[in-house]
């Protein structure tokens, strides 16, 4: 399923154009900037182009090339550090789902041992949190346990693969999203569709928020049979991609 999953994602990448080649010279000179960092639109939008565009999109990749760039600014810690908070705010929601983990990565390498401008007790904390929840829904990692009441049991479903489907029923996009994961399952037996409306009132059900990291609904999570996240984050109708 690995391998499947990492060739999809490099027929996707392919299939969008972008240049893999690295750029040796694309910062040359960086170690003497001398502008602003407090607020600086047009380096952040460097910085975009360079992930977006030379870099491959897969951790490992992105990882190399933030070690690199910081290496070449550790001597400026005021670009290291802009740099570091625009790196970070961008993997916290990012376009693949493989990259959460790059924001997992700038917290074991950077946030939790240096000493980093604005970065105080509170909000590493929170980048703490959001870090050890990112891990534990890493790809190919089992996925949390859910038991809510009498009706919803995860680890009961037997079929070789579960969608866990997180929604508000106020939400029209979560209305469209699930008529679409409704036609998927019809054409997929193999499939079991776990729907949680997380517009509620029930306690259990808030303790979900932060086991799934669910910050906005629609949220798709797809399960293989022992119950490890093949998927995460994607549309309804990518998940036949996911299950192939």
């Amino acid at each position: 399923m690995k391998s499947k999953l990492f060739t999809l994602l490099l027929l996707l990448v392919s299939s969008l154009g972008w240049g893999w080649a690295q750029n040796a010279h694309f910062w040359d000179g960086i170690e003497d900037f001398d502008g602003p960092t407090d607020e600086n639109p047009i380096l952040a939008a460097q910085i975009d182009f360079y992930f977006d565009k030379m870099v491959a999109p897969l951790p490992n990749s992105i990882t190399l090339e933030i070690s690199r760039l910081i290496e070449k600014t550790e001597n400026n810690t005021d670009l290291r550090d802009f740099i570091l908070w625009h790196l970070l705010e961008r993997y916290r929601y990012p376009e693949y789902m493989s990259q959460d983990q790059v924001f997992v990565w700038l917290y074991d390498q950077y946030f939790s041992q240096l000493e980093i401008k604005d970065l105080n007790e509170t909000n590493l904390a929170l980048i703490q949190e959001k870090a050890e929840r990112l891990r534990q829904l890493a790809l190919f990692n089992v996925a949390p346990d859910i038991k809510l009441g009498d009706s919803i049991d995860l680890q009961s479903i037997e079929k070789k693969f579960t969608v866990l489907f997180f929604y508000d029923h106020d939400c029209d996009l979560c209305q469209q999203e699930m008529q679409d994961l409704d036609s998927v399952v019809a054409q997929h037996p193999e499939i079991t569709k776990l729907a949680i409306d997380m517009n509620t009132d029930d306690v259990q059900v808030d303790v979900l928020y932060d086991l799934y990291d669910i910050e906005t609904t629609p949220l798709i999570y797809v399960l293989d049979r022992d119950k490890r996240i093949i998927a995460k984050k994607i549309r309804a109708r990518q998940i036949p991609l996911m299950i192939q």
